[in-house]
């Protein structure tokens, strides 16, 4: 039974936007899927299907949702959910500009801090929300999309926001309103930091924090971050159970301390990676300019050397050119050269 009659599109239906928009289904919302053809057969074959690290199982079948590869689906939706890479947020918004829609209120639920200003050059009458997707979900085939990670997604306080909120509580999905997005999003641009970590490393994302080496590479990377925002006057948002300035401290702790202490952070399915980590496996182009790249261009403004953030696009880049998935390297390998 749907609960309302407001359109939801999913604007991008890879890993995140078929998890968000399966879960609003699931609690009765009007969702349709813009989808590219392999999604698409995937999940009018299959239906689909979800999953979490706690155990959770959801199931839909077709009638649940909608699907369409067609980009006229964007038209006349109520609320537009993009969920597309970074790199693709102005082709995105050109596409919902093209289709006529004008009514509509978008949520950019993507990574990095540079997006909403990407959407707004070229849809400026619209309002756009950040949400900040604090989950990592891996699609299988057959319609399988599994959170491996905790978490609620926060978004811009906005009275345009609440039929989405509605929709979310409808679902039993974490969704919180936030006063000031920008400064969480940077929190959580900080924690992600991580990714080109877990990426090179080839490795299960807590198996990779299990270990103090690889720990130590994302704490200096959280270093020169914390750094180049303290020089630009930017106060990160909390996004962790802890502040995010006394992160690189808890990962410093030997093993055996830091799994006592990080219980929050170890939170998680063991085979649970990045998604960065996935795009190399599946040859797909990295979002590391929109993350790692964010600080290496701030610290330059400002004044601030990122070498080991530096290092790591680097080898992130290299690996993505080289198109053979993770080089599974050794945190080691992962420090720059003196």
């Amino acid at each position: 039974m749907k609960i309302h009659n407001k359109k939801i599109v999913i604007a991008g239906a890879g890993s995140i936007g078929c998890y968000v928009g399966g879960m609003l289904a699931s609690g009765g919302a009007n969702v349709h899927f813009f989808a590219r053809e392999r999604i698409a057969n995937d999940l009018l074959k299959h239906g689909l299907h979800l999953s979490d690290w706690t155990g959770k199982a959801v199931h839909l079948n077709q009638t649940d949702f909608h699907v369409s590869t067609d980009a006229s689906v964007l038209a006349d939706a109520d609320m537009i959910l993009v969920c597309v890479k970074s790199k693709d947020s102005k082709e995105m918004a050109q596409t919902i500009k093209a289709s006529g829609n004008t009514q509509a209120t978008i949520f950019s639920c993507q990574n990095g801090v540079s997006n909403v200003a990407a959407i707004e050059s070229i849809l400026s009458s619209h309002t756009i929300l950040p949400v900040m997707v604090p989950y990592n979900v891996v699609y299988e085939v057959g319609g399988k999309f599994h959170c491996g990670t905790e978490g609620d997604l926060y978004c811009q306080q906005n009275e345009k926001a609440q039929p989405l909120l509605d929709a979310a509580k409808h679902a039993n999905l974490g969704f919180e309103l936030k006063p000031d997005m920008m400064s969480i999003l940077w929190g959580k641009l900080l924690l992600n930091l991580n990714n080109p970590v877990n990426a090179l490393s080839g490795i299960p994302l807590k198996q990779q924090l299990e270990n103090r080496e690889y720990r130590s590479v994302y704490a200096q990377c959280l270093k020169e971050g914390l750094t180049v925002l303290k020089a630009a006057n930017i106060q990160p948002g909390q996004v962790a159970a802890v502040p995010v300035n006394v992160i690189p401290l808890i990962l410093s702790l030997p093993n055996f301390l830091f799994k006592r202490v990080a219980q929050k952070m170890l939170a998680m399915d063991p085979k649970a990676r990045s998604s960065m980590w996935e795009d190399l496996q599946n040859k797909r182009p990295v979002e590391v300019d929109y993350i790692t790249g964010e600080i290496i261009k701030l610290g330059r403004k400002v004044g601030v050397n990122t070498p080991t953030n530096q290092h790591l696009l680097e080898l992130v880049k290299q690996a993505q050119d080289n198109g053979q998935g993770s080089p599974n390297l050794s945190a080691a390998d992962m420090a720059p050269a003196h």
